[in-house]
């Protein structure tokens, strides 16, 4: 048991969001495949490449039972395969069994890459004019960088699929004190995720409540569609 080291099992939304990957990496591929593009696809939050199913009950829980992670799925595309596919994980551990499926899979061009992802990717050199591909982020966390999107946005060929950590990023941005008050580490945490501080800021605005000496307060606006929102916009430019 002391070598499995897969990702925990996010319920069925993990299963909803593997399939739709699925479909897609499909179609993203079937869609190219009389084009001269070489296809490049790029994990750049690998785990293992599988990932243990939710216990349905007590008696389950020494059945440890596991589904194909997005490495996997990528691996397995049904009709024209990624020329090239690599996967960047920070954990040793987990890149030793992704060593261990690439072993596996001797047939394919893989590349294990045991980096920071975002470091890797704003060094990432390509002849872009030849290659093509698609870049999946699915941190643990708020993991991804805003200078990474801008440089990933500078290539032009990679189809990037970004899973907003909304709920981290939202338990950084708490109603009952101003943006002042904010831990300091949230706060450089949210910038480097948002772009630029007066980004997140901007979820914040006065309030009806008068303090004694200041005026009125700043209280955040309600929730996550605000955030999207304000995310959605910054790509934009």
């Amino acid at each position: 048991m002391s070598k499995i080291s897969e990702n925990q099992f996010g319920g069925r939304w993990t299963l909803e969001k593997l399939e739709i990957l699925r479909k897609y990496l499909n179609t993203y591929t079937t869609a190219l495949k009389n084009q001269p593009f070489k296809l490049l696809y790029i994990d750049a939050f690998a785990g293992t490449g599988r990932v243990q199913q939710e216990t349905q009950s007590p008696e389950e829980v020494d059945c440890l039972s596991f589904i194909d992670g997005s490495v996997n799925v990528a691996l397995d595309i049904e009709n024209k395969s990624f020329d090239e596919l690599i996967f960047i994980e920070t954990d040793p551990n987990k890149c030793s069994e992704l060593e261990d499926l690439k072993r596996s899979r001797f047939d394919r061009n893989i590349h294990i890459e045991n980096t920071d992802a975002n470091q890797y990717l704003y060094n990432l050199k390509r002849d872009w004019s030849r290659w093509r591909g698609v870049l999946f982020l699915d941190p643990f966390g708020a993991q991804v960088d805003w200078t990474t999107i801008e440089t990933i946005a500078g290539y032009n060929a990679l189809d990037t699929w970004i899973l907003f950590p909304t709920s981290t990023i939202i338990r950084m941005l708490p109603r009952s004190r101003p943006p002042e008050d904010i831990y300091p580490h949230w706060a450089e945490t949210l910038t480097r995720v948002m772009g630029n501080e007066c980004v997140w800021r901007t979820m914040y605005q006065p309030s009806n409540q008068m303090e004694l000496f200041n005026g009125p307060r700043l209280v955040r606006e309600a929730g996550v569609t605000n955030l999207i929102r304000i995310y959605k916009d910054n790509l934009k430019e």
